[in-house]
């Protein structure tokens, strides 16, 4: 599943935890400080080169990365394109 897929790497590879189930959907990244500009930059890099979705520099807002749930839904739109 795409959302177990994101928060492992936020839990695993940034650090940010121990538990894959204690980062719920729709938990506040950003505005929790668990995601950081650095955090975002190092996560766009594993959708880019992990999933194979480019994200466009106008993409990388707050809102599109604020949970993820919203991280998932702009994967989703990304590669449909």
């Amino acid at each position: 599943m795409l959302e177990d897929r994101i928060r492992s790497f936020i839990l695993e590879d940034l650090g940010k935890g121990s538990s894959v189930g204690s980062l719920s959907d729709d938990y506040p990244l950003v505005e929790s400080g668990m995601l950081d500009s650095l955090g975002i930059f190092q996560l766009v890099s594993f959708i880019e080169e992990e999933l194979g979705v480019a994200i466009r520099d106008d993409e990388l807002t707050p809102q599109n990365f604020r949970s993820v749930s919203a991280i998932a839904t702009l994967i989703g739109e990304r590669s449909s394109r």
